[in-house]
């Protein structure tokens, strides 16, 4: 589960910031840098990553999913690497805009739901097992979300509709 250690990679970053600052008391600027690092650079990599992956090399990417490869995958690679960007703007554009930032990344979240679903199905249907990494994916995507929403709460001015 590479997505795992993505979203660790952005806790470091994070954590890095914090200490750099000094561990700030304050709950809401903790808060604030966690939930900005998991814009910028978590998923920040996953754009590039999936830009990567689905853009210049789609026929080896298909081929390890299993599935086949065809021109969705140019439109999917650009999709994700607009999350990220998204996710980078929100170092500079705050307030409001992060709800912008989430509702992309709920959007993504969905399509990781659509699939993983389908996956566990199709496997289902063939006489397979369930696939206990496609359930994992599909509790995680929602844990996720539900962190990263219950955070965004906890920061003034991100839901003011003002």
């Amino acid at each position: 589960m590479w997505i795992v250690v993505i979203i660790g990679i952005g806790l470091l970053t994070a954590f890095a910031q914090l200490a750099v600052q000094g561990f700030p008391a304050d709950s809401v600027e903790v808060m604030r840098a966690v939930l900005l690092h998991q814009f910028a650079v978590s998923h920040g990599i996953i754009a590039v990553g999936g830009f990567i992956i689905n853009v210049l090399y789609p026929k080896r990417t298909a081929a390890q999913l299993g599935w086949p490869s065809g021109p969705f995958q140019v439109k999917y690679g650009f999709a994700q690497l607009g999350l990220g960007v998204m996710g980078v703007m929100s170092i500079w554009f705050q307030g409001n805009f992060w709800v912008g930032t989430l509702v992309t990344l709920y959007i993504y979240g969905l399509s990781g739901l659509w699939t993983h679903t389908q996956e566990i199905v199709r496997k289902r249907r063939e006489g397979g097992k369930t696939d206990w990494v496609e359930v994992s994916n599909i509790v995680l995507d929602v844990v996720y979300h539900v962190v990263l929403t219950w955070m965004s709460l906890q920061i003034p001015g991100i839901w003011s509709f003002e």
